[in-house]
């Protein structure tokens, strides 16, 4: 797209199209209707893989995925990508969830191309958001509706994508063609499920944290808890970091406490003392026995202290 068309130019994008009229196997008839094997939605559907978190805190984004890639090895493969235009004024991030890179590395790459040609001294955050939107869509409509793999439902690629422009950002989710806005956190892939419990608890906890370093601390957590935990996510956590003023980390120096050696051990320390707790004998003395292992807490917790820099 060149910079010089308006963003708001009405631009065709071929319609997803229709699945092909269901076909029946009639060599199984006798066994009940089943679908022809040579139809799109009788092939296996493709699940979602790895762990992804976007997070947009008080002032900037963060996004921390695993490393993990499944294909006839598994391997090692970063899966967050970030661009900056030469006049700096504006960068894209995008955290990928697929099973196959190759399909997300591609339309990642095509965002971009078109992207890039705008003029950023003059264009704002919604009209990147508007192209990367549009990119996404001539993607799907050439190499996504029309693969013969394709079934309802299946799982290509999704992305987290955060988008930066002279000073306004935000992080967008992708459903396929379309970028919906995230209002704190979103996470994608397999272990979604469990990085979004985690995440809940913490903000339970504390309703009106969201500086950076919660943000680290959380989501640093919740992703190595997915690679402890989900078999389709594994590697170490990768982070990026993108400050309000355009700036970009892939570490965090304010949150190099606590490690998570000591996350770790202080909730077994947790679960240990509730067991005992669980465990007390009814016999008139509980209060004072229960109140011995809380007091018995804190000197314990001071030895886990001692792995606050074993990284």
């Amino acid at each position: 797209m060149a910079a010089s068309m308006p963003c708001g130019e009405a631009r065709m994008i071929a319609p997803k199209p229709l699945p092909p009229p269901i076909r029946i196997d009639s060599r199984n008839i006798k066994k009940g209707p089943s679908l022809h094997p040579t139809h799109p939605a009788a092939r296996p559907q493709r699940k979602p893989m790895t762990i992804a978190i976007g997070f947009a805190y008080d002032s900037g984004m963060l996004f921390c995925a695993d490393t993990m890639i499944t294909g006839a090895i598994r391997q090692n493969q970063s899966k967050i990508v970030h661009h900056v235009s030469d006049d700096g004024n504006c960068s894209i991030t995008f955290a990928m969830s697929a099973v196959d890179l190759n399909f997300p590395v591609s339309a990642v790459s095509k965002c971009w191309e078109a992207v890039r040609k705008m003029d950023f001294a003059v264009r704002s955050l919604d009209e990147v958001h508007h192209l990367v939107e549009l990119s996404l869509a001539d993607f799907y409509a050439t190499h996504i509706y029309e693969h013969p793999d394709r079934a309802p439902n299946s799982i290509y690629m999704q992305f987290l994508v955060g988008i930066w422009v002279r000073g306004q950002y935000g992080v967008y989710l992708s459903n396929e063609t379309v970028l919906n806005p995230v209002t704190r956190y979103q996470c994608i892939g397999a272990a979604a499920y469990l990085t979004k419990y985690l995440m809940g608890e913490y903000f339970k906890a504390n309703p009106g944290a969201n500086s950076l370093q919660d943000a680290v601390l959380i989501v640093r957590h919740a992703v190595q808890a997915a690679i402890n935990y989900d078999r389709d996510c594994g590697g170490i956590p990768e982070m990026l970091i993108v400050r309000a003023n355009g700036t970009i980390d892939r570490e965090c120096r304010e949150v190099w406490y606590p490690s998570e050696k000591f996350i770790s051990g202080l909730s077994q320390l947790t679960w240990k003392t509730l067991h005992a707790l669980a465990n007390l004998d009814n016999d008139g003395q509980w209060g004072d026995a229960a109140d011995k292992i809380i007091n018995d807490l804190s000197p314990q917790a001071l030895e886990l202290d001692m792995s606050k820099w074993d990284f």
